[in-house]
């Protein structure tokens, strides 16, 4: 006895199916190319959540490494608090976030260099917030800078990453790799019912 499910009717014997059955090979045909579709969506989220991520944990790697890199003293001439909104999309609100930028001088091997970075991947949600770092680090104050030694123009005032920073990275690794999981237990699950 043969059980496939795929259907061997020729053209007569389709001519001779009920209404429900013609609905219910529609049905399975719709399902197959809605599996389909949904596994191609998954693929392609999954190479971008990747990529993304990837990116994300190569520049926390370089914040966690800042701690070892060498220091030199510093100057800081300007501080200021900048703000980036993101619009929303659909019924979302925009999202207003806030990063404090201390502009400090330093040299290294008799080279005279500036930036603006007080800590890599650091941003605040509230001005007030931002300002309380940019409050640290008064104009003419002395500041001790890590430098990345490959680069000595990348350099930061605080290293590593903040702790609202390692709650995203945290969550943008495990909420999607438990999502897959998930979706390849139940697949399995289906699998093995039929």
């Amino acid at each position: 006895m043969n059980y496939d499910q795929e259907s061997d009717l020729d053209g007569n014997d389709l001519e001779k199916q009920t209404p429900q059955q013609e609905l219910l090979n529609k049905s399975q045909k719709t399902s197959k190319v809605f599996n389909g579709c949904f596994g191609v969506f998954l693929i392609l989220f999954f190479i971008a959540w990747y990529v993304g991520i990837g990116f994300i944990f190569e520049e926390a790697s370089e914040a966690k490494d800042a701690a070892n890199w060498p220091t030199t003293s510093g100057k800081v001439v300007e501080t200021k608090v900048t703000s980036h909104t993101s619009r929303g999309s659909g019924n979302r609100k925009s999202r207003t976030s806030y990063t404090p930028l201390v502009l400090y001088r330093y040299n290294v091997a008799e080279q005279a260099l500036e930036n603006d970075v007080v800590q890599m991947m650091s941003s605040y949600d509230s001005r007030a917030e931002a300002k309380k770092v940019t409050a640290l680090y008064p104009v003419g104050s002395e500041v001790t800078v890590y430098y990345k030694l490959e680069q000595p123009g990348t350099s930061v005032l605080v290293p590593g990453i903040s702790d609202e920073s390692q709650l995203v990275l945290t969550i943008f690794t495990y909420v999607p790799i438990t999502l897959l999981s998930l979706f390849v237990l139940s697949s399995i699950i289906k699998r093995m019912r039929k």
